[in-house]
């Protein structure tokens, strides 16, 4: 069966440490790769995850340097969701409000119960109860509160366009709910199952910088499955996607969605345990071939990372 649903999310920070502090700290996922954005090298890329980050519970961070404050709008992912356990949501206030992170509690418009907070950069995130593979105990334990992957995205658009094909011919997502405005895509009821769309009609677009999401990736099993992807975007609805880009850990190709949102089409594969053991990911920096030679150089830019 060819891999479906959402692959990764990628956010734009300031400071690489506070946000390690947070992803990895507070929310307790675990960092599998410290490596730098290789259009950057100056700048850390990280990514976090489950234990070997697979694809659909993975969140990248990009630490761009000076970064000003990004501006959500039309044309912008402006939540992203994590899986949590059922009846754990009180724990996970308790963790937050510990932590000094400032959340609200929320129903979605399809009937979720759901925290809201944001990153240290101002990165719209939210923690939604779900039901599988609970341990049946009253209370739940440790391994029930960790974050069970990305349960999905909300993009606001201004009006329905043919985005809402694309996620259903290309990239296989169903039309499952409307409701106030909104529309429920789910390709699985795994991580990274879950797409909304929520129509806010004429509004100003965002601006791109810190808080703000720079992409959302979505998975192809591989590089053939991903071509029938790229060639389906291409004669049905005449877009062309960048050049293929080589991040070691996947490839991925890029374009603009009619709604404005930048999507990709990332690999499952090789994976985050390509260059590290699976025990060690995360651990030390790792960089491609070509930047090798300017190791010394780049950790002496680079701010510490532990």
């Amino acid at each position: 069966m060819n891999a479906r649903g959402l692959h990764h999310v990628t956010a734009i920070i300031g400071d690489v440490r506070r946000a390690a502090d947070f992803y990895a700290g507070v929310l307790r996922l675990k960092r599998v790769k410290k490596t730098v954005c290789y259009d950057d090298p100056g700048s850390y890329h990280v990514y976090y995850g489950d234990d070997v980050g697979n694809p659909g519970t993975v969140m990248s961070t990009l630490a761009w340097n000076c970064v000003t404050p990004g501006l959500t709008g039309a044309g912008e992912v402006v939540q992203t969701a994590f899986r949590v356990a059922g009846d754990s949501l009180d724990w996970w206030a308790d963790r937050l409000a510990s932590a000094g992170v400032t959340y609200r509690s929320e129903v979605s418009p399809f009937g979720e119960r759901t925290l809201c907070f944001s990153d240290p950069d101002g990165t719209a995130l939210s923690l939604i109860e779900t039901w599988e593979g609970r341990s049946g105990q009253a209370d739940p334990n440790k391994a029930d509160l960790a974050l069970r992957g990305l349960h999905g995205v909300t993009l606001n658009v201004r009006e329905e366009d043919e985005t809402i094909d694309i996620l259903q011919k290309v990239f296989d997502f169903q039309l499952v709910s409307q409701r106030n405005g909104a529309m429920r895509f789910v390709a699985h009821d795994g991580p990274g199952g879950t797409i909304t769309l929520r129509m806010i009609g004429k509004s100003s677009r965002g601006r791109l910088g810190g808080g703000t999401i720079r992409h959302v990736a979505f998975r192809a099993s591989n590089l053939d499955h991903r071509s029938e992807m790229v060639e389906k975007l291409r004669s049905v609805y005449g877009i062309v996607v960048s050049d293929p880009i080589e991040r070691t850990y996947l490839n991925a190709v890029g374009f603009r969605a009619p709604c404005g949102v930048l999507f990709e089409i990332a690999t499952d594969g090789p994976g985050f345990a390509v260059d590290e053991a699976p025990e060690r990911l995360g651990q030390q920096l790792q960089l491609p071939s070509f930047l090798e030679e300017r190791r010394a150089e780049l950790a002496a830019i680079l701010p510490p990372l532990a």
